[in-house]
């Protein structure tokens, strides 16, 4: 398994585990309001650094696919002799 996608299920997890924390607090009711709102924050800058570290490891995919076409092209191109 590729680097970029350890770091995306790392993120998920992240994002899985401050939603499960979250979802345990909002069903076991008397919790501080403090409390509730250090949650809920966690849970939302979580989900906000899972789409952003989403969309790098999707724009180094792109990227390196990109590299790989570009690098096929110039080894076909530059096997050709001059006429």
């Amino acid at each position: 398994m590729k680097l970029r996608w350890i770091i995306l299920l790392a993120a998920g997890a992240v994002v899985l585990a401050c939603w499960t924390a979250l979802a345990i607090a909002f069903f076991n009711r008397p919790i501080d309001r403090g409390l509730w709102i250090a949650l809920v924050t966690a849970a939302a800058l979580s989900l906000e650094g899972f789409f952003w570290v989403a969309a790098g490891v999707l724009g180094w995919s792109a990227l390196a696919g990109r590299k790989k076409m570009l690098a096929g092209l110039k080894a076909r191109f530059s096997k050709r002799g001059s006429p």
